[in-house]
């Protein structure tokens, strides 16, 4: 596997990169000019800086680029850190308020869920961050949430999301802790409940903590969600009957592609000068 950067840096068309290296994927953002070259997302549990090569390798080999292309890179996440040959590392709030200030400038309330932590912020009518939340203490309503009690259930995710979305009576989750959701799982499928209902519980769960995070400050829309979880449509669509929202339009960009987004934009603006 090739190393994707290094000390010789091209000089003619700006093609930029951001790294976002979260605790259970690392995504990467190839850009030019702003636009969109190549994306990938990488799901890992192996070492954070050889995620991090092998989903900047996938991007690269993605837009047809080799790695002398590059001429600035902005890391961001958990793992920030340990990408090899950042020039800048930033941090997750900076690189998501960038990227929905580029994709929507409506947006005024932003929901980020990811495998280890979530956040909510207001941006003002000036553009700047107003208001935060943010709990990186408990899983409960994260993605890592979410996968634990997938496989309790011995179904993938996306199947699961799939079918229990026509779930009619969805089975109560009442406890927060992973430890003993998990137990509670377990102890639903033995006493007959149908999987899927579980699942459309854990989904309601998840969409209660995260609505309890985000009332905390002023929900003022346009609302965008982001982050791995905003893919799962069952907490999309109960996150958006608890707020009483729509969700804002993010312009094409893969709700998990943002913070990576962000920092790809961040590293254009740096290698600009602006």
């Amino acid at each position: 596997m090739g190393i994707w950067c290094t000390e010789e840096r091209g000089s003619g068309t700006l093609i930029v990169a951001g790294c976002d290296l979260g605790i259970v994927s690392a995504k990467a953002a190839v850009i030019q000019n702003g636009q969109m070259l190549a994306f990938e997302i990488l799901p890992y549990k192996g070492h954070p800086k050889q995620a991090a090569i092998e989903a900047m390798d996938r991007a690269f080999a993605k837009a047809g680029l080799s790695a002398e292309k590059i001429e600035y890179c902005v890391a961001t996440g958990f793992g920030r850190n340990a990408v090899p040959c950042a020039d800048e590392v930033v941090g997750d709030l900076v690189c998501l308020h960038r990227a929905i200030r580029e994709v929507n400038t409506a947006v005024r309330t932003v929901i980020d869920v990811g495998g280890h932590s979530f956040r909510a912020f207001n941006i003002d009518d000036n553009g700047r961050v107003s208001e935060t939340a943010v709990t990186d203490k408990c899983a409960a309503g994260t993605g890592r949430f979410i996968e634990i009690m997938a496989n309790a259930l011995e179904i993938p995710v996306e199947e699961l999301g799939r079918v229990s979305s026509g779930s009619e009576s969805p089975a109560p989750i009442t406890n927060q802790c992973v430890v003993l959701a998990e137990s509670e799982v377990i102890s639903l499928i033995n006493d007959g409940y149908d999987r899927f209902d579980i699942f459309a519980g854990v989904a309601a769960s998840v969409a209660a903590r995260i609505t309890g995070l985000v009332r905390r400050i002023d929900v003022n829309e346009e609302v965008a969600f982001v982050g791995g979880v905003a893919k799962n449509a069952l907490v999309v669509n109960e996150l958006e009957r608890r707020l009483r929202v729509k969700f804002a339009s993010l312009s094409g960009l893969d709700p998990q592609m943002v913070g990576a987004f962000g920092a790809a934009l961040l590293a254009r603006d740096g290698r600009r000068g602006t």
